[in-house]
């Protein structure tokens, strides 16, 4: 890694969110756990090649990667983040940190599998979606391809998620345990949907008019020295999918069999200006 991890841990510990107060303690344990994912994450994003570059992260909370890429690779950086209702739905996020002052990012907020960017074409020259795919339950089509629309020419796509194929389920599943998440206080998106192969992620890619340039999995966490030996030999079985990917091809509505099933033909289209009724209606029915 490019950044020791040390030097990332000591970046990022000791910001908060002024009135976040009541998630200080939860968002450090979650440093803790995601430091070596935020910085192999880092080390995929390639630096910015001017200071008007701009990234867009999504799911940005606790904007963790958000000051990575302002820091370390330059990027002008704007953070997407889930609606809540009586929420502001755009703004900018004030991070406060005792030694270091304050950083603004500005932010919208929408559901990334229901409502349109509020972005204009081709906007931004990175965009960053780190353990969010898997949180998806309705149409993880639409993200993607509103993620294309917001992209310039070849700019690129971040993407990382869990490896469903991980080790640790395969070991869950011999110890007669279930590997899917526990129900989460933060409601429906507050837990894993669905986790994906790479094989998966890559396929939906290509169909949506992505050129993949990077695809792999990566170890994320600690792991004992025989375990390190069977994922060396079987690489598939490691912890996290990455991908980097840019916009080349025209996007294309893709919704594989193996994906989706029981959808209405007419709600697999795409328009982003406009989501038609019977899209809409199809992911009203889901939620009920």
């Amino acid at each position: 890694m490019s950044e020791p991890l040390t030097d990332v841990f000591e970046y990022l510990e000791g910001w908060h969110q002024p009135g976040g107060e009541a998630w200080r303690e939860e968002n450090r344990q979650y440093l803790r756990d995601h430091l070596r994912r935020f910085a192999v994450t880092l080390d995929a994003l390639p630096p910015a090649p001017s200071p008007q570059t701009a990234l867009l992260e999504l799911g940005a909370t606790p904007y963790y990667l958000t000051l990575l890429a302002a820091k370390y690779r330059g990027y002008q950086v704007h953070a997407a983040t889930a609606y809540a209702p009586h929420a502001p739905r755009s703004g900018r996020v004030r991070l406060a940190h005792p030694a270091r002052g304050e950083f603004v990012v500005p932010f919208e907020a929408f559901n990334v599998e229901l409502d349109p960017f509020p972005y204009p074409d081709q906007r931004f020259d990175a965009v960053l979606c780190c353990e969010l795919l898997e949180h998806l339950n309705l149409d993880p089509t639409w993200m993607l391809l509103e993620i294309h629309r917001i992209l310039k020419p070849n700019g690129r796509l971040l993407l990382t998620t869990p490896n469903v194929l991980a080790l640790r389920n395969y070991v869950a599943m011999l110890r007669r345990q279930n590997i899917y998440m526990h129900y989460s206080g933060y409601g429906i998106y507050g837990r894993h949907n669905r986790e994906w192969t790479l094989s998966e992620v890559h396929s939906l890619l290509d169909a949506l008019g992505y050129t993949v340039d990077v695809a792999t999995t990566v170890d994320t966490y600690p792991h004992p020295l025989k375990d390190r030996i069977l994922k060396r030999l079987l690489p598939h079985t490691r912890d996290m999918i990455l991908l980097v990917a840019r916009r080349t091809g025209v996007a294309t509505a893709a919704y594989p069999p193996a994906l989706y099933g029981s959808w209405d033909k007419r709600a697999m289209q795409y328009n982003p200006r406009n989501p038609i009724p019977s899209r809409s209606q199809t992911c009203e029915d889901a939620t009920r």
